[in-house]
């Protein structure tokens, strides 16, 4: 087998509008930025990747910023000249370089994980074991904050068969107010629809303890990370008591996480995400310990466009129990892609592509369009606000 030789790496940061303000418990934001690799080969080949951070570092600390700077002047140096084929002993080199980082870290091992494909000719999913799923049902973020709209806009999702599970981020407001409002929301789709909640760990388990049983009340089958990410003796309080399913998302990060949360019972299922695990590949691995330690296994987001949701479907194929579905729902956010071809949800499912890599091509003049100058300030190019305010 020819090597890949690894002769340059891009990294480029675009802002997107979205369709929507998009609330989380930390921030708001009517725009997403994102960061593509493109990774090439001296035989001319190129790998593409993606990083995204939701609305900036206040989930993990990276933002796209530091990410560029990072694939930059640190992780570009140690790949550059390597074989895009030895991905575990690179990967092994950038953790001894680079502490921490996982989101840089998750957008080139993807880069190189579609260079594999591209060479050999097959998508990523069998150079991860192989598929055992060709769509996903996904969940759609309903985040403007009231429930009359939201639920209007669930309707909508629910006419055009786009989306039939629902997930009201949370934690934004008083906890009173935020209860009644997703209530309000299961019981106005009731029957229709799955709903669930996300509070970011914006609740204290005082708190976590009477609102959960009312939203189980109201019809809310799933609660996502309630609490701090830390607590998971708390989380495994509430699993044990709870007649809804309890979720881990910001409290699961590595394989050891895992470990600690299977052999604690702290949640009923997963989320799994490509970003704050350092890629696909360990991503994978965690699904693994999961499934070993009786947890259900959920594929998260972090709202990425079509390229970094091609990857996260890559890894869904792969695995062949989701109970509760996904919510790769970035795509339908973005007023603007970057993709040739934007992801296609069908009866509710995002589709899995055909084609090698990761089956996903950059459009270049949509990238020309929303690519940010190097010189542009990142508050002109970002509107970002409290939402608090």
């Amino acid at each position: 087998m020819s090597k890949l030789t690894i002769q340059s790496i891009e990294a480029i940061i675009v802002d997107l509008p979205l369709r929507r303000l998009q609330r989380f418990a930390a921030v708001g934001a009517n725009s997403t930025s994102i960061v593509l690799v493109r990774m090439r080969t001296k035989d001319g080949l190129e790998g593409i990747g993606e990083a995204v951070t939701p609305s900036g570092p206040w989930w993990g600390g990276e933002s796209v910023e530091t990410i560029k700077l990072m694939i930059d002047e640190q992780i570009a140096p140690v790949l550059t000249g390597t074989d895009a084929f030895d991905l575990a002993p690179s990967m092994a080199r950038l953790d001894r370089a680079l502490f921490g980082n996982a989101f840089a870290k998750a957008s080139v091992e993807m880069a190189m994980l579609d260079l594999q494909g591209k060479a050999l000719g097959v998508p990523v999913h069998d150079l991860m074991g192989g598929k055992r799923r060709a769509s996903l049902p996904c969940s759609w973020p309903l985040a403007t904050g009231e429930a009359s709209s939201e639920i209007e806009e669930a309707e909508r999702m629910l006419e055009s068969k786009r989306h039939n599970i629902f997930k009201l981020k949370m934690g934004a407001v008083d906890p009173v107010q935020d209860v009644e409002r997703a209530c309000a929301v299961a019981r106005g789709l009731e029957g229709r629809a799955s709903v669930r909640g996300d509070p970011n760990e914006m609740w204290d388990e005082t708190t976590t303890k009477w609102a959960v049983p009312r939203m189980a009340d109201a019809g809310i089958v799933m609660v996502e990370q309630p609490m701090a990410r830390w607590n998971l003796a708390a989380s495994a309080r509430l699993t044990a008591r709870s007649n809804c399913a309890i979720m881990i998302d910001e409290g699961l990060c590595t394989p050891q996480d895992m470990l600690r949360i299977a052999e604690m019972r702290a949640a009923d299922l997963v989320s799994l995400k490509v970003m704050k695990s350092a890629g696909l590949l360990a991503t994978r691995r965690i699904a693994d310990i999961a499934e070993a330690g009786g947890i259900s296994l959920y594929m998260g987001t972090f709202l990425e466009c079509s390229i970094g949701t091609a990857a996260n479907m890559q890894l869904c194929a792969t695995l062949a129990d989701l109970p509760y579905g996904g919510e790769l729902s970035g795509p339908g956010l973005v007023a603007e892609d970057i993709a040739v071809q934007a992801a296609r949800y069908v009866d509710f499912e995002l589709q899995l592509e055909e084609g090698v890599g990761l089956a996903v091509e950059v459009d270049e003049d949509k990238l020309k369009a929303f690519r940010r100058d190097r010189t542009y300030s990142v508050h002109a190019s970002r509107k970002s606000m409290s939402a608090k305010a």
